[in-house]
């Protein structure tokens, strides 16, 4: 059950028609503070099919982790940080929920003269490393809802038709893509997460689009493996659904843009919705 007062009004959502033919994009954010599990299910609903990214299965997110692990270490990723940065970023994850083994884990730790942060993304690729930092950064201060999450589980549960526009696979190989010198540039600014953040949140609750996309530059994803390159293909194989109809759709929001006026290339139109 999600408390009231987490629950909010969905507003990043457009109204794609061409003819008689009505569908929905959606914008989605992969953490955020709130629940739009309301609207999400009004929107839901009144669909007959949802489409989604790519897989979003357990057995998929199981496949993503072993994924981003890799034979060599990884802690060199944190060698490349500036010294403030390093320190703010070892500091957080000291508050790391080790459960009842916490005592002897620390004391391991301490014995191998390594912090938390340094053994828990010992092991993985960089985006992998980057994406545990930056999930418990946002978890820990109550970011534990996903739209992305949240849709899927109301599309299953309302036994809606459901397809995916991408494989596991292709998922992995944009993140592969990602530039490590984007990743390592945005944990340098870790002193300004908090203000991104709150920043990303209130333009996502506003539905305010552009401006979200104003403020979000420097993240690691904006960049042409994760965007560019994804959304003509996105784009490409939700044509046949739209075609048909009655469609919702769910992408992560950065795609929303290029998407839309790939759409309106071909003549559909697109209307965003005050809120669902």
């Amino acid at each position: 059950m999600v408390p009231f007062l987490r629950q909010k009004r969905f507003r990043m959502i457009f109204r794609i028609t061409k003819g008689d033919k009505v569908n929905y994009l959606s914008g989605t954010a992969h953490f955020f503070p709130y629940s739009f599990k309301k609207s999400l299910s009004r929107l839901i609903s009144k669909v007959d099919v949802v489409l989604f990214e790519g897989p979003l299965n357990e057995s998929d997110m199981i496949k993503i982790a072993s994924y981003g692990c890799t034979s060599s270490s990884t802690d060199s990723l944190l060698d490349m940080l500036t010294e403030e940065a390093r320190g703010m970023l070892v500091k957080e994850f000291e508050t790391f929920d080790l459960g009842k083994h916490s005592e002897i884990l620390r004391y391991m730790y301490v014995k191998m003269d390594k912090s938390f942060l340094e053994m828990e993304i010992r092991g993985l690729k960089p985006w992998m490393a980057f994406f545990k930092i930056w999930s418990f950064y946002l978890r820990k201060r109550g970011w534990v809802y996903s739209v992305d999450m949240e849709a899927h589980f109301l599309a299953k549960k309302l036994g809606k038709n459901i397809h995916y526009l991408e494989t596991i696979e292709e998922q992995i190989k944009a993140l592969e893509g990602m530039p490590v010198e984007r990743i390592i540039d945005f944990l340098n600014l870790c002193s300004k997460w908090r203000d991104y953040a709150e920043t990303h949140a209130d333009f996502y609750l506003k539905g305010e689009l552009d401006a979200l996309l104003g403020a979000t530059t420097s993240f690691p994803t904006r960049c042409e493996s994760i965007i560019d390159k994804r959304d003509p293909i996105l784009f490409e194989r939700m044509i046949p659904f739209l075609e048909k109809g009655n469609v919702a759709i769910f992408v992560g929001v950065t795609h929303v843009k290029g998407i839309s006026n790939r759409l309106e290339t071909e003549g559909y139109s697109v209307s965003q919705l005050v809120q669902c």
